[in-house]
């Protein structure tokens, strides 16, 4: 049995996302949420991905964990030193937090469940193609009370929080009511308290402990 085709022509401009599951059925219908907003295709087995790779030439990689032909981590960085710009997004049959932070230790951009919804996964991916990353299940399961950040006050957390949100400092200033000199001020304030020298160091950071 082979894998669905794209559901429609490519259209210049649109990004390119590539399906890799071994279950025909979920490849049908998931060509079917994405091809209106994407171009897609879809590969049932790893024998097939690097072909797809140098042809379709995808900007984001949709990757079951379960594939029965290789390790999903062990593929994922395979792939990454192949094509360090690409953005990855695991996919699986359960909300496994271990299996969610090996996935972003070793440079993928989204794991999802796949009991998640379509709107989810397009949120997902808008996300992933935006420069950010989403790891729900890890921050769910890692959401304890001990690792709430240290040494932050009240306005600081939310500051951290609307920062890994994506806000601008004038949204931050916008949404809390300050101005948007008090807001960089707090963003500093974080990041030297925090240690952290990025953004994206603070998205993660956030995350991990359940902010957002």
């Amino acid at each position: 049995m082979t894998a669905a085709a794209p559901v429609s022509a490519p259209v210049a401009g649109r990004p390119r996302i590539l399906v890799v599951d071994d279950h025909c059925v979920l490849l049908d219908a998931l060509s079917f949420v994405l091809a209106p907003v994407y171009d897609t295709q879809t590969v049932d087995c790893l024998q097939k991905l690097d072909a797809a790779l140098n042809t379709f030439l995808p900007d984001v990689v949709i990757f079951d964990n379960s594939m029965p032909e290789g390790n999903a981590i062990g593929t994922i960085q395979r792939l990454l030193r192949k094509r360090p710009e690409l953005k990855l997004i695991l996919l699986s049959m359960q909300s496994d937090a271990t299996l969610a932070r090996r996935a972003s230790d070793v440079g993928a951009h989204a794991f999802l469940p796949k009991r998640a919804s379509s709107d989810e996964l397009l949120r997902v991916i808008g996300t992933v193609l935006s420069g950010g990353h989403c790891f729900q299940p890890y921050n769910q399961l890692s959401a304890q009370p001990s690792t709430a950040p240290s040494g932050l006050t009240d306005r600081q957390r939310q500051v951290l929080r609307l920062i890994a949100l994506g806000l601008s400092a004038k949204e931050i200033a916008n949404h809390l009511d300050i101005s948007v000199r008090t807001a960089e001020f707090h963003r500093a304030t974080i990041m030297e308290r925090l240690g952290l020298r990025s953004t994206a160091l603070m998205t993660r950071y956030a995350m991990e402990r359940g902010l957002v």
